[in-house]
C-alpha cells in the first residue's frame, strides 16, 4: 500500500479511536503503529511504544467528542508523506478547536507508523 493511502487510513483510524467513548487498547494501536516509534510535536520528541502511547492517548482523548481533518495537500516520497491540513476537535463541552498542521509520517515496511512529526498552531 502506498504512503498516501496509509496516511489517509491513519486519519480515519484517528477519527474512530481518538474520541472519549471509543474502544482503544494496545491491540488497536498496534494496527497502525510500529512496536517502537517516535512522536515529535512542535519540537518536542517522545520515543514511544504501545503502552506509553495508549497512556498518552487516553488523556488526550478524554474530552474529545469528535476529531476530523481537512487535508489540503499531500506530498509523498517513498515511505514518507507530508500532509498540510486543518484538524477540528469538537469537545464534550461543545467547544470547537481548530489547528493548522503540517504532519510528516514515515512508515515501516509493514505500513506502520515509525515517525509522527507534527507542527501545529491553534487557529483563531
Amino acid at each position: 500500500m502506498n504512503s498516501h493511502r496509509l496516511a489517509l487510513d491513519l486519519l480515519d483510524w484517528n477519527r474512530r479511536h481518538l474520541r472519549h467513548d471509543a474502544c482503544l487498547g494496545e491491540a488497536e494501536i498496534a494496527e497502525k503503529f510500529a512496536a517502537a516509534f517516535t512522536v515529535r510535536a512542535n519540537g518536542r520528541t517522545h520515543p514511544a511504544d504501545h503502552p506509553a502511547y495508549l497512556a498518552f492517548l487516553d488523556g488526550f482523548r478524554a474530552t474529545i467528542a469528535a476529531i476530523d481533518y481537512d487535508v489540503r495537500q499531500a506530498v509523498v516520497d517513498g515511505r514518507s508523506v507530508v500532509l498540510a491540513m486543518t484538524a477540528t476537535v469538537r469537545r464534550l463541552d461543545g467547544d470547537v478547536d481548530r489547528f493548522e498542521a503540517m504532519l510528516l509520517l514515515t512508515f515501516d515496511q509493514d505500513g506502520r507508523v515509525e515517525l509522527w512529526d507534527e507542527v501545529y498552531l491553534k487557529a483563531g
